[in-house]
């Protein structure tokens, strides 16, 4: 009797994506010199992640909201409606350390995150926890006064109902997250809430769900494959429009910035119910 051979090449394949090596796709950044704000800029923001799909809402929402502010994006890619866009890897702490000497930010919105899939989980703890325990520290040495955190819903674990979730409920231990992304979520968040220091350092974290919103969300792939095969699936999880997840980002920056109280915690951004002709 022959054994079949798809179960034989699957786990292969499998154990090959375990143990393959992670990216390093980066290099530090020389030191430069770096444009100044334009004259007229009342105030300092630095955006993580202005070029992705929820980012380019962030930024039209900021340059809407705050015309006076001289809004600075470091990422991999230009942002072409920012002020000032600074290309590094948001793993490279030096160069963010530069970009802090050189600038006076009194506000730091956070909007990155590795992709779900095909991705090491070294990568994910590297981003999502690494980097943002970092970038944390250098803000807070630098004298920013807030701290805006695009959280997710991972943080509060994939593989649980995540539906109207809201912040009274339980959160896991962390040894009970299943999957590395959850976790490196969760870790990053709980250091950016835990160093909140009223009227210092407001830190504060928006845990957003499923986004919606253009090029690369999942309706789009949807469109492009109506027919997907997929294995342990998660629970599906709420959907919200980038639009208005940036919205309530930038009012979330207002209250914290009149009333500094409500820091040090997160809030769950769900319950939009989505639906698509």
């Amino acid at each position: 009797m022959g054994i079949p051979v798809w179960p034989v090449v699957l786990s292969l394949i499998f154990l090959w994506w375990t143990q393959r090596a992670p990216r390093f796709d980066w290099e530090p950044k020389a030191p430069e010199t770096y444009p100044h704000c334009r004259k007229d800029a009342t105030s300092q923001t630095l955006l993580f992640g202005g070029t992705s799909m929820l980012g380019g809402y962030i930024v039209d929402t900021w340059k809407k909201g705050e015309p006076k502010t001289c809004l600075v994006n470091y990422g991999r890619r230009p942002c072409p409606k920012c002020d000032i866009s600074l290309i590094g890897d948001v793993r490279d702490s030096a160069h963010i350390a530069r970009v802090f000497e050189h600038y006076k930010f009194d506000t730091v919105v956070t909007s990155i995150k590795p992709a779900l899939e095909g991705t090491h989980w070294r990568e994910f703890m590297e981003i999502n926890a690494g980097a943002m325990i970092e970038l944390t520290r250098l803000a807070k040495e630098a004298g920013v006064k807030n701290f805006i955190h695009v959280s997710s819903i991972a943080a509060s674990s994939h593989y649980k109902i995540s539906h109207m979730e809201n912040e009274d409920h339980p959160q896991p231990l962390y040894t009970e997250y299943e999957a590395a992304y959850d976790l490196s979520k969760r870790l990053g968040e709980d250091y950016v809430l835990a160093q909140h220091e009223q009227g210092k350092f407001n830190t504060i974290a928006l845990r957003v769900s499923g986004i919606i919103g253009g090029e690369g969300d999942p309706f789009f792939h949807h469109r492009m494959f109506p027919i997907l095969f997929t294995f342990n699936n998660p629970v599906i999880v709420d959907y919200g429009f980038a639009g208005n997840i940036a919205d309530a980002l930038f009012e979330m920056t207002k209250v914290i910035r009149e009333k500094p109280s409500v820091g040090g915690q997160f809030y769950y951004y769900t319950g939009e119910h989505i639906f698509e002709n």
